[in-house]
């Protein structure tokens, strides 16, 4: 049976575009929503009778496709459904709540059958990796080396953490470093200066968790990108730059690239921390210190490669997606 894919994403997602192009190349089926149009312009329904048998549709401008008929299922970065005017908060909410976990279920559902989809990844796995916490936590159990960390909103715990450090200690956001609005604004990675541990500053610390680790020093960092059971690693050389050398993301014009050769035990590891949290995609990054030592800092389990495809093309990253969704008998984690 030919392969068919559903990518969930927006609208203007370019790596939704780039896929969609070399999937099509490859006489691949491919579909492409945003989980928000519905129940707008999707109409889904699910049967499951009493003999175990599930029958799923799902229906967009006049297509029918069954669940059945479906090779894998690409969670990009699609946006959900926003209830319209007219209904009180408590409604609104209710209404958003059945809409997600009725679409979700109905998706979700498609896996358990006898004729397996594959998610990269699923919806709530990909929520439970984003935890950073908890990100660092195993990666520490499965033998990486990470930052000392302080996860905290105690202004004094953090000024004994500042101490121990001796002053070496950067600041970065728990969750998702992005401010939405009509100006959206972006939380880069920074250094704690002295001046951040006055007593009066320090109590701002009290009003949401803040993520403190000590500053390594970079030779230079890295990008893991995990597909199925590919892995792939880019060097980023950004201690060259002015901007760029606590934060590579602040400077990317002056940035330069180049592949790397992980060590099988390291590459073991990262596969480890991927199947420990049920994903068939990652992307992840390290640093390398001067001395060659490897150290873990976050992983994001629905992270861009679109960019490194671009600067590090020998990677084949778009190749490698392209296979997991078309032949995930084949290249699953």
């Amino acid at each position: 049976m030919k392969s068919h894919v559903l990518i969930l994403t927006q609208p203007t997602d370019g790596h939704a575009t780039m896929m969609i192009e070399e999937l099509q190349h490859r006489g691949v089926r491919v579909t492409c929503y945003n989980v928000a149009d519905f129940p707008g312009s999707i109409t889904t329904s699910c049967t499951l009778d009493q003999q175990g048998q599930l029958e799923g549709t799902l229906e967009y401008q006049g297509q029918v496709i069954a669940l059945d008929t479906l090779t894998s299922i690409w969670w990009r970065r699609p946006t959900f459904y926003k209830a319209p005017p007219g209904y009180t908060a408590g409604e609104q909410n209710f209404l958003e709540l059945e809409t997600q976990r009725g679409f979700l279920g109905i998706l979700e559902s498609a896996e358990v059958q006898d004729t397996y989809t594959l998610w990269v990844s699923r919806y709530h796995a990909i929520r439970r990796a984003d935890l950073k916490p908890l990100q660092l936590t195993a990666a520490q159990q499965l033998g990486l080396r990470i930052p000392h960390t302080l996860v905290t909103n105690d202004p004094q715990r953090v000024r004994t953490f500042y101490e121990t450090s001796q002053g070496r200690v950067i600041l970065k956001s728990v969750a998702r470093g992005v401010i939405e609005g009509n100006d959206k604004s972006y939380l880069y990675t920074n250094e704690v200066g002295p001046e951040y541990i006055d007593e009066h500053t320090l109590e701002r610390v009290r009003v949401t968790a803040h993520l403190f680790q000590e500053a390594v020093v970079k030779a230079f960092e890295l990008r893991v990108v995990i597909i199925g059971q590919q892995i792939f690693a880019a060097e980023i050389h950004s201690q060259h730059t002015i901007h760029g050398r606590i934060d590579f993301r602040r400077d990317y014009p002056n940035l330069t690239y180049g592949a790397h050769q992980l060590p099988d035990d390291l590459a073991q590891k990262l596969f480890d921390l991927v199947r420990f949290f049920g994903l068939q995609y990652s992307s992840m990054d390290l640093i390398v210190t001067p001395a060659g030592e490897y150290v873990w800092l976050e992983l994001n389990p629905n992270g861009q490669f679109y960019w490194l495809q671009k600067e590090v093309p020998q990677l084949h990253l778009k190749e490698a997606m392209a296979n997991l969704l078309s032949q995930p008998e084949e290249y699953r984690l």
